[in-house]
């Protein structure tokens, strides 16, 4: 558009079928040799065969066009604004226990999950100062989601998870990353993100979902925070210290209240010191200095929760040679 301005715009059309084959069944009734009965499983492609007797679509097809059109301005060399309008997806499924309904008969499992879409707005900025000694990168945005796809996992309608557009959302946010490189050698370092995530509509008659609930996995802050020092020794050889912070807020598992497990919000500190050069790298580090107990993952099922923690402290020295 100019030399400080510039349009870009971009489509992207899509045509996607999902299929299933196969079965998935039990050794029960099944004696070996003999023909599958079917008693307790499904027989996938004759389920989802064309023509089928239940009509259950053959696959899941999905089919459209998204966009995407970003603006930016150079205000000069060292600052540059953007404002971007963009579309995504994510394809549909076919589901396994097709058919099964919920005890008051209100919910029955779907065929066919249809595409989950987002509208993604955002203003963001890169930033240059002090002759390039420091970086400011942030975006704000905001998200609409439509139609969110969620596995669900409900005893009461069927002993499998399956899959269903449970919900739409929005998202609201804003993130950031800096770098600065002082005189003395000192690299300071750090990012954040500012998340508000709601859950404003139910798609499923069940009360698994709760309109106004968070989005699983989206704590409401996080951030890091690195001060790294590096120095030339008498030898040739470059010596380095580095201490890493990492924080982050509560968040739930899962946007289904049987399967919704909280985990709790950390503070993690990580040091290492060492020297290097062209050849080999010797480090000293300590990693989980607090021996901090951080939940990662965290799945609710048969009201049993299944945690991932990160390693408990850990001393150790690496030692790295290139060829």
């Amino acid at each position: 558009m100019s030399d400080r301005s510039e349009l870009s715009v971009g489509a992207r059309w899509y045509d996607i079928e999902v299929d299933f084959e196969g079965s998935a069944n039990s050794s029960f009734y099944n004696g070996f040799g003999n023909p599958d009965t079917q008693q307790f499983g499904s027989n996938l492609s004759a389920q989802y065969a064309p023509g089928n007797a239940n009509g259950y679509p053959d696959k899941a097809a999905t089919d459209g066009v998204i966009g995407k059109v970003t603006y930016s301005w150079n205000k000069n060399e060292d600052t540059m604004y953007y404002l971007t309008w963009s579309e995504g997806f994510r394809p549909g499924l076919l589901n396994r226990p097709v058919g099964r309904t919920s005890p008051d008969g209100s919910y029955t499992v779907p065929p066919s999950v249809d595409s989950d879409e987002i509208t993604n707005y955002e203003f963001g900025w890169k930033t240059v100062g002090q002759d390039g000694a420091l970086r400011f990168n942030g975006s704000i945005f905001m998200v609409d989601v439509s139609g969110l796809q969620s596995t669900i996992f409900d005893p009461s309608i069927v002993n499998l998870f399956f899959s269903d557009n449970a919900a739409d959302a929005e998202i609201r946010g804003m993130e950031g990353d800096l770098v600065y490189f002082t005189d003395n050698g000192l690299i300071l370092s750090g990012a954040f993100s500012l998340l508000d995530t709601e859950i404003t509509k139910s798609l499923v008659p069940t009360a698994d979902v709760v309109v106004g609930s968070d989005l699983a996995f989206a704590p409401g802050f996080q951030a890091n925070f690195s001060l790294r020092k590096e120095w030339g020794t008498k030898q040739g050889n470059t010596g380095h210290w580095q201490a890493q912070f990492n924080h982050s807020r509560k968040s739930d598992s899962d946007i289904m209240e049987p399967n919704r497990a909280t985990q709790a919000s950390y503070a993690l500190a990580n040091i290492r010191a060492g020297v290097s050069n062209d050849s080999w790298t010797a480090e000293m580090y300590i990693d989980n200095v607090t021996d901090e107990r951080a939940e990662i993952s965290n799945t609710f099922v048969f009201d049993r929760q299944r945690v991932a923690v990160i390693r408990p402290l850990n001393l150790g020295f690496r030692y790295k040679v290139k060829f």
